[in-house]
Order: structure tokens, then sequence, then C-alpha cells
């Protein structure tokens, strides 16, 4: 395995080469697939010696590729209480924290509008449970 980049530290001049060739009104799933394609291809041991450009047009084919294999399906891809191990994700609280609204954490973060509120219902969940795990039933 190699480390891979966090997409919340990625300049948005690094994520252009893909949003170049991401086709107006994809839906938004594609949009994170092909994303978290391009980060991770972009990490990859060797692919400074790959054109960004060439990348990106990998991670369409492969979001394209998933799309076809698992479309109109939702298969279950778990996150549970690791979403706050992201850096991301934190940098999505912290953000909603000070009281930046979901369009301008998105663009921020470099995610859907989408992502950033089931970030934020992961993390509120989570809160309820610490709380509710302190509360004296007796």
């Amino acid at each position: 395995m190699f480390e891979r980049m966090d997409i919340a530290a990625m300049p948005p001049a690094q994520i252009q080469p893909l949003e170049a060739l991401i086709p107006p009104g994809w839906p938004d799933t594609w949009r994170e697939l092909a994303t978290s394609h391009y980060v991770t291809l972009v990490s990859a041991p060797g692919a400074e010696t790959v054109e960004t450009a060439s990348l990106a047009s990998l991670a369409i084919a492969l979001t394209l590729g998933i799309a076809q294999d698992l479309g109109g399906t939702q298969p279950y891809i778990p996150v549970g209480a690791e979403v706050m191990s992201s850096a991301r994700a934190r940098r999505v609280v912290e953000l909603l924290k000070q009281g930046q609204g979901y369009r301008q954490v998105a663009d921020t973060t470099g995610l859907t509008e989408s992502r950033v509120r089931q970030i934020e219902s992961e993390w509120r969940k989570q809160q309820m449970a610490l709380r509710q795990g302190q509360l004296q039933l007796d």
C-alpha cells in the first residue's frame, strides 16, 4: 500500500484536469467516485511520471466501469465510526461549525454538497451516541 493524499489538501488546480473531463449533468455519485479514483491515481507511486490528464482520463474510465457493473444497485460502503479518522471529514465538520454553508464547504473541500451532508449526518449520530452513553437511566 502507499500513502494516499487527502483530497482536502489538494489545491483546486490539481483537481482541474479531472474537472475538465466531467460532463455537465453527471450524477454526484459518479463525480465523487471519479474524484476518489483520481486522488488515488495521483497518489500512487510513479504517478509523477504520468501526465495528470491521463490520470484524469483513467479515473473517468474507472468510474464508468463501476457505473456499468454496479449501476442501479446500492452497494453499501461502510464508513461508521471511522468517518472522523479522515482529515477531510474533520475539515468538513470544522468548516460547518464555523457557520459555512454546505455549498461553500463542498467547494472548499472538493466534495459534493450531498457528501458534506452525509459527513455531517454521521458526525451528528456519533455525537448523539456519545451524549446518550453518558445518561443515567436509573
